[in-house]
């Protein structure tokens, strides 16, 4: 079997693919300064994880493949070194592989071709290699899926969008004769329950933190034997954070909210003589990306 190059056999691929040497690119993921602050060992699983990911491309180019967040982001950390990133393409596929960002983001039939992608890869994965693909280590609150392929013979823009979670709110009301905790809890299906406490002898504080909430997967794809242009990425979304205020008035009872976009910890106070709670903005930032022959929105 030949790619469409005619450049390269499928063995020959597969090869190169196993061949390539990672050292500096795990080195730089690992760094908390520049990189993801990964340890080494999650670094040499997300290399094993992003060759199968190559692999299974090359065995299956006709098909739409999404691997999830961190894999992705392996995948950027290698583009980054672009002279790298260029010659290990032509040492592998014989051609340049792009990056698509743009697949789950083109409505809800587009979103269904997201997961059946993903899905495929996690199959794939399990059939060729005897286990699915890599899951994603840390689970932010909010974190929603980065939605990005590869497409074929198609120069794109650069640009992949990261959706945030939600709003939600909790109703939080002291316990009776206990002035000094209050117990907050979100509806389920929302994002997160929050635990408030008011410190002892101090009225006019609380603390509050949101549980951290299951995210969507963040994914791109490969679709169907088709090189294009661009590539994207998505760092960590923004869990939920939430705050508090005692109603004027009633200080029996409080009122929480879930912003999304926010940490999620929030530290909350009450001013003297009101009812407004103050809330951190804190956040975690996910870069924007530039068009086409471009570079992409995490890195």
């Amino acid at each position: 079997m030949t790619h469409p190059t005619q450049h390269k056999t499928l063995e020959q691929t597969i090869a190169a693919i196993e061949a390539l040497d990672f050292t500096m690119i795990k080195f730089k993921a690992c760094r908390a300064e520049d990189g993801y602050g990964w340890s080494a060992g999650y670094a040499n699983k997300m290399e094993v994880a992003y060759k199968r990911y190559l692999m299974l491309h090359a065995r299956h180019p006709e098909m739409t493949l999404a691997p999830e967040q961190d894999v992705d982001r392996f995948w950027h950390m290698h583009i980054l070194d672009t002279r790298k990133y260029a010659a290990d393409c032509e040492a592998t596929f014989g051609y340049f592989l792009h990056h698509f960002p743009y697949l789950g983001l083109r409505g809800e039939d587009d979103a269904k071709a997201l997961q059946a992608a993903f899905e495929e890869m996690q199959r794939l994965s399990a059939e060729e290699f005897g286990e699915p693909a890599s899951t994603p280590r840390r689970e932010p609150a909010g974190d929603a899926a980065a939605w990005c392929s590869l497409e074929a013979a198609k120069p794109a823009a650069a640009w992949c969008s990261l959706e945030t979670a939600k709003p939600e709110a909790a109703w939080c009301s002291l316990e009776a004769g206990k002035p000094s905790a209050t117990w907050c809890s979100a509806e389920a299906a929302k994002p997160g329950a929050a635990w408030c406490s008011l410190e002892a002898g101090k009225p006019s504080a609380a603390w509050c933190s949101a549980e951290a909430a299951k995210p969507a997967a963040a994914w791109c794809s490969l679709e169907a034997g088709k090189p294009s242009a661009a590539w994207c990425s998505a760092e960590a979304a923004k869990p939920a954070a939430a705050w508090c205020s005692l109603e004027a008035g009633k200080p029996s009872a409080a009122w929480c909210s879930l912003e999304a976009g926010k940490p999620e910890a929030a530290w909350c106070s009450l001013e003297a003589g009101s009812a407004v709670g103050t809330k951190p903005a804190v956040d975690i930032p996910v870069k924007a990306g530039a068009p086409e022959s471009a570079v992409s929105r995490l890195a």
